[in-house]
């Protein structure tokens, strides 16, 4: 298949569902009650609303600069670097790459406290350092 045949992912599919499963994921399907039950129902929906909003407008801005270049290695600071500059692209790039490294601890959290549902003798901290570790070694290989 060459580059012509392939099917493109759109702006919906390539950029606004990924954004959305992430933050859709750990936060907030554990913490809404908590959310809810703090701030009020009102509140909770204006924050997801709020937050749609954000990631659609987002979305739409990294689809519209994807859009005009191929883009290489390095995902999004790839993109960032080349459209809008080398020094954006580091100042931009940097945070980047530590919101995702960080978001693993986040991740590995959100499935300690999930296990705890199942299992409530289950330290957390101890599994979800277990599943960083396992995760840093299945990325070694």
């Amino acid at each position: 298949m060459n580059a012509t045949e392939r099917k493109k992912l759109g702006a919906f599919v390539g950029v606004f569902t990924p954004t959305m499963l992430t933050i859709l994921g750990v936060i907030m399907y554990l913490r809404t009650g908590w959310v809810v039950g703090n701030a009020g129902l009102l509140p909770t929906l204006a924050i997801v609303v709020l937050a749609n909003g954000i990631t659609l407008i987002t979305a739409l801005s990294v689809s519209a600069v994807a859009t005009n270049m191929r883009v290489g290695s390095g995902g999004p600071y790839y993109i960032i670097s080349r459209s809008l500059g080398l020094e954006i692209g580091g100042a931009l790039g940097l945070p980047l790459f530590l919101s995702q490294a960080l978001s693993v601890t986040l991740y590995s959290f959100g499935l300690a406290e999930s296990l705890r549902f199942v299992w409530p003798e289950v330290p957390v901290p101890m599994v979800a350092a277990a599943t960083i570790l396992v995760a840093a070694r299945t990325r070694a290989r």
